[in-house]
């Protein structure tokens, strides 16, 4: 008798320690961060994937550095600026927000659809363009 209530105890110990596992739930903040490479995008529904290229590495330190080449009419010469900054996520709202540090200014990403591999996002500018980007992660 003592010899099965010790081997119950042993069997109830053994299943309590341990625990199911099941896949932690990535949060917002992390599927956002990585490296981006813009694959397509829409000036106000026109694809300009030509014209407009864009690099974005969202650094776990909620930094950021892009790399940013546009494509200019009627000449076809292009230009590459390096902005850097700090990012934030609102999972609340779908928003990615990049603060630049050159000047300030704030410029905000509503994200449209957001996977592993794949990040679409929506930009309106001051001037009412409005920019969509679909982005691959690296």
């Amino acid at each position: 008798m003592k010899k099965s209530v010790f081997s119950l105890s042993v069997l109830f110990f053994a299943v309590l320690s341990f625990t199911s596992c099941k896949k932690d739930e990535i949060g917002f903040e992390q599927q956002v961060t990585g490296e981006w490479h813009s694959v397509k995008v829409k000036l106000n529904g026109t694809d300009v994937t030509d014209y407009f290229m864009l690099d974005l590495d969202l650094a776990q330190d909620n930094r950021f550095d892009a790399t940013l080449k546009v494509v200019t009419f009627p000449a076809g010469s292009s230009g590459v600026s390096h902005p850097k900054g700090e990012w934030t996520a609102d999972d609340s709202s779908q928003q990615l927000e990049l603060v630049y540090d050159d000047s300030g200014e704030t410029e905000s990403y509503e994200i449209l659809e957001l996977s592993d591999t794949a990040m679409r996002v929506k930009t309106t500018q001051q001037n009412g363009d409005r920019i969509d980007i679909t982005f691959e992660k690296l």
